[in-house]
């Protein structure tokens, strides 16, 4: 009658060795009056039950031989507990500063995280490749653009063995297509893309519903996402469904795959796909409105293929001479290293990625030196402490190991403050970073666990040396609370430590300034047109009888002025080959006289189109922008005239005529030169309707506009935008580095605010008795005051003094991204030399003035 052999090794694994045999003993006498009476599987879990029962910690084997190194480490973390608690100002200081350094750290990296990672979610991303074309014009500039033609994409397939497979993207090109499950269901969508059937032997957008592999087989077909399907059909399985497109003729598509929304970090978006139907498009090489995208065989070498790039594009060009540079762009390198024109959305900037990484590290590293400033300081008080513990036979492992508790203690209360913070900064600045990210998303969470980790390394690091500092006192000394050799070290190191954080501090308000300056610049330079208070209709073709509309809403009071255009001014504009001999790039679209007024564009010479002349409306006549006039060749007094504007080869040549030239105006971002532009006169129907509206009233002109479109559309909605807010759109980028470094600044002002006023405060205590002497012997307020401040401010003009060479040499290199921007002149350095000293001044000046203000009597009572 054994018991069972398995629970007898395991009690022998886990009992110690001096217990086991009086244990098993004991079990085994139970297990055999157990047996006697009870069935043997019955005795078996009693057996079982009584050796897991017999699972306590003073019986576990190794308990006795960590016995005292955990009764150590236990006393070590009720001190560090006890300390914290009895120095709860400095404590509450030190979490604040470390945790605000923290939130700023997580928040930081975790949008980038989310910006490095953009496209990296297909598979086989590493091999998918984006081919551009760099436009050369007759002064071979290079116009890079993300466009290409037709052609393209199936000549890659065909010629190059390398190219596993290829697609084209043609997106809405500014477009508003009408859909509908129903007539009574019907919305205007932009987020429409036309492709190829090899769609998704490129991408991998996960179906949920449908097959993937023949999903865009026929022109019939259309793939779309969940959100779609929920908006139009209110559930997300949809296969088989009918979705109609309205327009000339209405078309229908049958639904043949529902997708997962498109992920946030890709860098294009839909929410229908549907197959490309034109004819002939593997012949057409000159026409540059598709997005060509190439995935490559495993193995194959980028490098090598590119180098055949070039002589391939020629030999299916038309021209005799062809200079245009084609090449490709890593999927994974569009959303930062690429800023070509006609990017299928606004991308991001690695440089940007660059300096809110900075930032982030010297939010931290000023958090870290206002921790190790603020117990350096508080290490004078525990001389006697650290002497008394030596005297009772403390080492100095044992004092280190003490006060890296402490620290850790610290650090993990600020880790969780600053995982908090950072928490509320994501969900408070979501529409400033453009989407919404937490710390409880699965992607982030890995890398909020290395974040942790640094964040761990660093407060350690930056605790190593207060614990080597108070740990290396003498006892003697330490008891009786004299300074030694190393105390004086200290106290250098405190003020260099000042130095660095008010160093960082300047360099942040220098750059903030200059960030900001650029934005205002931008936002108030003379674009050379009037964008305020012109609302555009994006829909326009929806109205059948665009003349008669107009006539209406002129009828309006507060519509001064309406016009029909094919493209926007900071939004979609067409491109056309110009110029004779030599030909370049203009940029274009069509208008109606009206538009020059409705816009406040104004002429420099020549005149504006007019409809009581018929000629207008015919070939290239054109009103262009003065760098239009300049690349075409000509000057004022070609004005008019009719000239060679354009040739297709030597012996066919196209004349045409500049009527009026518009003084220079932007249509893109600051960071371009403005480039040429022409516009061409005609009489048809056009997809934007530009109206200039009064200011006044502007609700009331809303509701006006929109009774007029519903009679004339029948019920179709309107969509509009003002033309500001385009412009607004060109700079968001930048307004959002703005706005994100002008909150780590203001955070890092903070946290350098509150580390000068503990080291302040920590001063005049130490000097509450020389204060209370001094005023006793007749020393003024005033005197006092300067005699303790002034040591500060000269720490923190030290400190501009290093920052501010920097500072401009930084941001000397961002603004030069800029065609036009701002100058730094000597006013961004008062300012922000000003600033830091005001700070200083403020909270040191503050604790002085209330120590020489105290009763002396007070101070000296304890002598």
């Amino acid at each position: 009658m054994r018991p069972p052999k398995s629970a007898d090794r395991f009690l022998s694994w886990f009992c110690q060795g001096k217990l086991l045999e009086e244990v098993k003993g004991d079990l085994h006498e139970s297990y055999r009056i157990e047996r006697a009476h009870k069935r043997r599987w019955h005795a078996n879990m009693i057996y079982w039950y009584e050796v897991l029962h017999f699972l306590r910690p003073f019986a576990m084997k190794g308990k006795r031989k960590n016995s005292k190194k955990t009764i150590m480490y236990k006393s070590y973390l009720k001190f560090a507990v006890r300390n914290v608690l009895k120095h709860k100002a400095t404590a509450i200081m030190n979490v604040l500063s470390l945790g605000v350094g923290i939130a700023c750290f997580i928040f930081i990296f975790i949008y980038l995280k989310g910006e490095l990672s953009y496209d990296r979610f297909h598979h086989d991303a590493d091999r998918i490749y984006r081919v551009v074309i760099d436009f050369v014009d007759s002064n071979q500039r290079r116009l890079p653009d993300a466009t290409t033609p037709p052609a393209l994409a199936p000549a890659l397939k065909r010629d190059f063995p390398e190219v596993a497979s290829s697609v084209r993207l043609y997106p809405n090109w500014g477009r508003k297509f009408l859909l509908g499950a129903s007539n009574n269901n019907k919305f205007h969508e932009e987020g429409l893309i036309y492709t190829d059937s090899t769609f998704f032997d490129v991408f991998s957008f996960p179906a949920i519903y449908g097959d993937t592999q023949n999903a865009l087989a026929y022109p019939d077909q259309m793939v779309i996402t969940r959100s779609a399907a929920r908006k139009y059909f209110g559930k997300e399985d949809v296969v088989g469904e009918v979705l109609t497109m309205y327009g000339g003729k209405n078309e229908t598509f049958r639904i043949s795959a529902v997708l997962e929304d498109v992920p946030v970090h890709s860098h294009f978006k839909f929410d229908f796909l549907l197959k490309i139907s034109r004819q002939n498009l593997e012949q057409d090489w000159g026409w540059y409105n598709y997005y060509t995208y190439i995935k490559l065989s495993p193995g194959a070498d980028v490098a090598n293929l590119e180098v055949k790039f070039q002589p391939f594009y020629e030999s299916y060009q038309n021209e005799q001479e062809n200079h245009n540079i084609i090449y490709s762009q890593a999927l994974t390198d569009i959303h930062l290293k690429s800023n070509l024109k006609w990017e299928l959305e606004a991308n991001g900037d690695m440089n940007n990625v660059y300096i809110f990484a900075i930032l982030a590290v010297f939010v931290l590293v000023v958090s870290c030196i206002n921790y190790l400033n603020l117990t350096v300081a508080e290490s004078y008080k525990r001389f006697k402490e650290v002497g008394i513990r030596k005297v009772f036979g403390a080492y100095k492992k044992s004092l280190i190991a003490l006060f890296m508790i402490e620290t850790l203690l610290i650090i993990s209360i600020s880790l969780v403050v600053g995982s908090i913070l950072s928490e509320l900064l994501f969900k408070y600045l979501g529409e400033i970073l453009g989407r919404e990210i937490s710390l409880l998303q699965p992607e982030n969470l890995g890398i909020f666990l290395g974040i942790c980790l640094v964040v761990l390394v660093t407060g350690i690091i930056a605790g190593l040396f207060p614990a080597l500092h108070l740990s290396s006192f003498k006892a003697a000394l330490a008891v009786k609370g004299i300074f030694n050799r190393a105390g004086r070290s200290a106290l250098g190191l405190r003020k260099g430590l000042l130095v660095i954080q008010f160093a960082i501090s300047a360099f942040m308000i220098f750059g903030t300034i200059v960030v900001y300056r650029q934005l205002q610049y931008m936002k108030n330079a003379d674009k050379g047109f009037l964008p305020e208070q012109v609302m555009v209709i994006e829909n326009a073709k929806s109205i059948k009888n665009q003349e008669a509309f107009k006539t209406e809403l002129l009828k309006v009071a507060n519509i001064p002025a309406a016009s029909l255009s094919s493209g926007v001014l900071g939004g979609l504009n067409w491109t056309r080959t110009l110029g004779y001999p030599d030909g370049f790039v203009m940029n274009l679209f069509d208008i109606e006289p009206e538009f020059i007024e409705t816009m406040g564009l104004e002429f420099v010479t020549g005149r504006n189109f007019s409809r009581e002349r018929p000629t207008d409306v015919q070939g290239l006549t054109i009103v262009v922008n003065e760098t239009g006039l300049r690349e075409l060749g000509m000057t004022h007094e070609d004005v008019g005239k009719s000239l060679p504007l354009a040739s297709q080869n030597d012996s066919i040549t196209t004349y045409g005529k500049v009527i009026g030239v518009v003084k220079d105006f932007h249509f893109t971002d600051f960071k371009k030169e403005i480039k040429p532009f022409a516009f061409f006169y005609r009489e048809r129907p056009m997809d934007y309707l530009n109206l200039k509206v009064s200011a006044g009233n502007l609700s009331e002109t809303l509701v006006a506009i929109e009774d007029i479109w519903y009679d004339f559309t029948d019920g179709i909605p309107m969509k509009y935008t003002f033309l500001d807010q385009t412009f607004a759109d060109l700079h968001a980028r930048e307004k959002r580095l703005s706005d994100i470094i002008l909150c780590l600044t203001i955070l890092a002002l903070f946290i350098a605010f509150m580390g000068m006023f503990a080291i302040a405060n920590m001063t005049v205590k130490d000097r509450l008795k020389e204060i209370a002497i001094r005023k006793v012997l007749g020393a003024s307020v005033t005197g006092i005051s300067n005699m303790v401040t002034k040591k500060f401010l000269l720490l923190v003009l030290v400190a501009n003094v290093i920052a501010c060479p920097v500072a401009y040499f930084t941001m000397q290199k961002w603004l030069e991204g800029f065609a036009y921007r701002t100058s730094l002149g000597l006013a961004l350095f008062l300012v922000a030399i000003g600033s830091t000293l005001l700070v200083t001044w403020t909270t040191v000046g503050f604790r002085v003035l209330r120590a020489a203000f105290s009763n002396p009597v007070k101070n000296l009572r304890p002598e």
